[in-house]
């Protein structure tokens, strides 16, 4: 006789099996990324290609220069006002092979690497500061490929500043591809639960009310992130966590939603698998980042474990580590109907969240004060 699931505390479920059998025997059984690499065991995570250090514009002589799509020179993309554009270097040399980025800038090294593009560490020779370049992989395809890569500066532009966002300073493309220029950050959140196994909870803590005011702060213009895991959410030297990668935002306001791409599944609300993105599914995406690495657990991307965790049905050795708080503002955020989770400024407004808010401010403020 089948066990019936009790229900645990914090809203979530001890599920009546540890690991799929019968229909579900395919599934990989649910385990942390510990246990994963000390039985050698491939992970879901998957680790990235070694990033390559573009030294120049890629061959573009297969695509014709002469098509609209694609500029022979270094050229500003924004969407303000010509008053409001930022400007090239005027230490730019249009006639010389070299690339606006390898003349006026200097290279230090590379921070990773996605589908669509890479990213490097730079100083500007221009005011001596670093960056975060991202660097389009492949040219434009044509005038539609264009539009639609250079809606990625418009989501940047679009984004009224706040400090736990990632700065957006300026784009341009040259030769068929786009650069976007950013604040750099120290890593990623996905580096640090790669290296970390355990993160104090504290830090965990830190970690959730820094990307709560981005989101609160997003949230309050109407505008969706759609895609928050760890890698797209950047710690700055200081220790600020930023959340960044606004390729996918979409605007309550104005975008189509039959337009919208969905985010990483490891981190999907259900709901959005069948209609578009909400406030809440963001709420969703953090409340499983924050599980993921608080528990060091290896989300699945689909099958019976990825169904049961948006049920909360998670083995208890599993989330024993959690604190009695903690285990409840996840459960709370990762709700499995959308109209039960918490906004934002919610959570912030919590009891127990708030105290851990107060501290964190006053770190804010420091980094506001080094920023100036």
């Amino acid at each position: 006789m089948k066990g019936t699931p009790d229900r645990g505390e914090g809203g979530f479920i001890t599920p009546s099996r540890c690991s799929p059998t019968g229909k579900f025997m395919f599934d990989k059984p649910l385990s942390t990324k510990r246990e994963k690499l000390l039985r050698g065991t491939p992970s879901r995570y998957k680790v990235p290609q070694a990033p390559r250090l573009m030294k120049s514009a890629p061959n573009v002589q297969r695509y014709s220069l002469i098509r609209a799509h694609i500029e022979p020179f270094a050229r500003i993309v924004s969407f303000k006002s010509p008053s409001e554009r930022p400007r090239l270097s005027p230490f730019y040399h249009p006639d010389t092979p070299e690339t606006y980025l390898e003349q006026r800038f200097i290279m230090h090294g590379r921070l990773g690497r996605g589908d669509f593009g890479e990213v490097v560490s730079v100083r500007s020779k221009d005011d001596g500061k670093a960056y975060a370049i991202k660097c389009a992989i492949e040219v434009y395809r044509n005038i539609a490929d264009r539009r639609e890569k250079l809606q990625e500066v418009l989501k940047h532009e679009m984004l009224p500043p706040h400090p736990n966002l990632v700065h957006f300073f300026k784009a341009w493309e040259e030769k068929g591809r786009l650069y976007i220029q950013t604040e750099l950050c120290a890593r990623s959140l996905d580096d640090v639960a790669r290296e970390r196994h355990e993160i104090g909870e504290p830090e965990i803590w830190y970690y959730l009310i820094d990307i709560l005011m981005a989101l609160e702060h997003m949230h309050s213009h109407d505008l969706i992130h759609v895609d928050i895991k760890p890698s797209n959410i950047f710690i700055t030297s200081d220790g600020i966590c930023k959340l960044g990668d606004f390729g996918l935002v979409f605007d309550l306001n104005k975008d189509d939603p039959k337009n919208v791409m969905e985010g990483d599944g490891k981190y999907l609300a259900a709901e959005v698998l069948n209609d578009k993105p909400t406030k809440a599914a963001d709420i969703f995406s953090l409340g499983m980042t924050i599980l993921e690495l608080a528990t060091d657990l290896d989300l699945p991307n689909n099958g019976v474990f990825w169904h049961e965790i948006r049920n909360r049905m998670i083995d208890e050795k599993y989330i024993k580590v959690l604190s009695t708080d903690l285990r409840r503002v996840i459960a709370w955020m990762i709700d499995p109907c959308p109209l039960n989770r918490p906004k934002a400024i919610e959570v912030l407004k919590d009891s127990f969240v708030s105290r851990y808010r107060s501290r964190r401010q006053i770190k804010l403020l420091k980094h506001r004060a080094m920023c100036n």
